[in-house]
């Protein structure tokens, strides 16, 4: 026994001795690292941990400042109100020393909300991607992005994560929003800018604030309070959400159920289905939100001049993958379809008469299509001699094949948000927030009214940093324009976020016109992140300039008209496009809208709608995807309202 001790003595006081360095050891929070950017004009704190009773010294920009660690190993030292500049290298030192190094003083912005953005420029910008994300290079933007993590509790820390500088190659990474909102302010001040990111597609406000805050709220006071604070069972709900996730897509391409019972086939009885008009998606089928494989199937005639010929099949398709059939015969299979395929008919396929054509689509995250408004499903001769559409009614079987893990929703769960991916980088040095989220919101819009202003108070609480500027995207349009007016879930979200702009220091950047109806994602961030700046000129640097179109007022009813007064109204109304003004509509006392005219006369708009003797109400651009063309001189939007207080679909 003597002899194993003797030997093993080194060993022990070794590890004894690491033990009593890694207590010691001097750390600085995760958010802290090389590139980074600091706040100007604020006394920024820097924090991490030491020993108890350690003095800890942070040398910066050629000041000093330190701060003693607690009992726990605590430390947080405030820096002077410095002004724009850099690189330095930034010392923290104790008994142990650590250098970062091209810190630049600067605006710091922290870009949080959903996936709007999150979205990154790798991910898709429009025809333009390659060439913006090429032309990327500012060494005087960086970006630091959270880690993707949830918890439970509120967590004092997260995994280490760079700030990295900006270059067509880290380009791809950043918010496609955020990076062109960094760019205007880059460029528009000349200063250093550092973007935080912190977003999460799918999540919805409540998951955003701290569980205090949401408490107040009284939706969510019991929910709250009635949450299980086990960190070790959150993990293990993760843990099972995250294996659905890798089994999802490799359980789809297993699955062949339906190709086995011949459901590719002209001879297979599909009379049983659900039948859809074109275009095709889950809310159609009646099931919005589905995940999974869809067959659809669409019988129709082709002339005698089809029969035989070389052809090919135009159709657009979005999921996660798509295979085509037709008369039994697989045509095709494409990978994350997201817009108008073509597919190659070989000669001797069609035939004269009854043809089949069958599409199996596996889709997850958003709504899975098959066609949209914009394109006409169509079977062409190769010499355009001869085509057949393939718009009408169409057959639809989502049961056929197995089923597949549905969205687990872990990540959008009760302040998880807040805790893993806010918590931990309170109270980093900001100039304000930049937000885009409420799509998660829209079905409880009524809800949201109170519930955002919770999230700007809860963070402007947390930081205290005083009353800093938060600016928030309004939702685009999105989804089928309707036919006549109608409650929309979409609209009410929007004017709550309106309503939002009666909170100190907040702006908000109307997207009603730069939207996608087929695509929840637009692609134009570049008017977004462009817009957000214009409310920054204003809102956070005190610019005298018309940051946002025009707001609704007031209203008089005049006889038969109702004039509407407008405020931001920059240099006068203008009509985009069009000789008509579009989008409006008019109720009276039977609260039925109807759509109406309107014109502009000078500073307000006068709406008439033909056979309305006695109107009550008008709303402007009131549904998901409306027809709005009313806009400022200055190029801005008229901003969606109402003049009525109707009861609404979400109240």
């Amino acid at each position: 026994m003597f002899i194993f001790l003797h030997r093993a003595f080194p060993y022990f006081l070794s590890l004894i001795l690491s033990l009593q360095v890694s207590a010691q050891q001097l750390r600085v929070a995760s958010v802290f690292n090389h590139h980074m950017v600091i706040q100007k004009g604020a006394h920024a704190p820097v924090w991490g941990h030491a020993s108890p009773g350690t003095m800890v010294t942070v040398d910066f920009a050629g000041y000093r400042t330190a701060a003693k660690t607690n009992a726990d190993g605590r430390w947080m030292a405030r820096m002077p109100m410095l002004d724009y500049g850099g690189p330095y290298d930034m010392k923290v030192f104790a008994r142990d020393t650590v250098v970062l190094k091209d810190v630049m003083v600067g605006e710091v912005w922290l870009a949080s909300g959903q996936s709007n953005m999150e979205w990154s420029m790798g991910m898709g910008i429009g025809p333009d991607t390659e060439k913006e994300i090429a032309a990327a290079s500012y060494e005087h933007i960086r970006y630091y992005v959270v880690p993707h993590k949830t918890s439970i509790v509120p967590l004092e820390d997260t995994e280490k994560s760079e700030w990295l500088r900006l270059t067509p190659q880290t380009a791809r990474h950043i918010s496609a929003v955020a990076y062109f909102f960094a760019r205007d302010l880059h460029l528009d001040k000349k200063v250093a800018v550092g973007i935080i990111s912190s977003s999460w597609g799918a999540t919805s406000a409540h998951t955003w604030m701290s569980g205090e805050m949401l408490a107040t709220h009284p939706d969510f006071r019991k929910p709250v309070l009635a949450l299980d604070r086990d960190p070790k069972k959150w993990e293990e709900t993760v843990y099972r959400n995250l294996e659905n996730d890798r089994t999802r897509d490799s359980l789809a391409a297993a699955s062949d159920a339906g190709i086995k019972a011949g459901v590719q086939t002209p001879g297979y009885a599909d009379s049983a289905w659900k039948r859809i008009t074109y275009p095709l998606n889950m809310d159609k089928a009646g099931k919005p939100g589905f995940w999974g494989i869809s067959w659809f199937r669409k019988t129709f005639d082709a002339s005698s001049v089809m029969r035989g010929r070389k052809a090919s099949l135009r159709i657009f398709l979005r999921g996660r993958e798509s295979q085509v059939f037709l008369n039994g015969k697989p045509l095709g299979k494409v990978d994350n379809p997201e817009q108008e395929v073509t597919f190659d008919i070989p000669a001797g396929l069609l035939k004269e008469g009854r043809n089949t054509l069958a599409i199996r689509l596996y889709h997850h995250w958003g709504i899975g299509l098959v066609g949209n408004e914009q394109s006409d499903p169509v079977i062409e001769l190769a010499d355009k001699k001869a085509s057949v559409s393939l718009k009408g009614e169409w057959r639809c079987n989502n049961e056929i094949e197995a089923a597949v893990p549905q969205m687990q929703g872990y990540y959008n769960q009760l302040t998880v948000q807040y805790n893993a991916r806010i918590a931990p980088i309170i109270p980093y040095g900001i100039k304000g927030v930049i937000w885009y989220q409420g799509e998660s919101n829209a079905s409880r819009a009524y809800q949201y009214r109170s519930l955002f202003p919770l999230v700007m108070q809860d963070w402007r609480m947390r930081w205290q940093q005083g009353i800093f500027p938060f600016l928030f995207v309004q939702l685009a349009n999105h989804k089928e324009k309707k036919t006549l007016p109608a409650d929309d879930a979409v609209a009410e979200l929007r004017e709550a976020q309106a309503m939002t702009l009666s909170q100190p220091a907040t702006g908000m950047a109307c997207a009603i016109d730069i939207g996608d109806p087929l695509d929840i994602h637009p692609r134009n961030k570049l008017d977004v992140g462009k817009r957000l700046y214009l409310s920054a000129r204003k809102v956070a640097y005190g610019e005298d300039i018309v940051h946002a179109g025009p707001m609704y007022e007031s209203h008089r009813v005049e006889g038969d008209r109702i004039r509407i007064r407008f405020s931001s109204l920059g240099g006068g109304l203008v009509l985009k496009s069009g000789t008509v003004l579009k989008g409006f509509s008019m109720a009276g006392s039977d609260r039925i809208f109807k759509w109406a005219e309107a014109v502009i006369d000078g500073e307000s708009v006068l709406v008439h709608c033909p056979g309305m003797a006695k109107p009550e109400a008008v709303r402007y651009a009131w549904e998901s995807n409306p027809d709005g063309n009313l806009y400022n001189k200055e190029g801005l939007p008229m901003v969606p309202f109402r003049t009525d207080a109707y009861k609404l679909l979400t109240e």
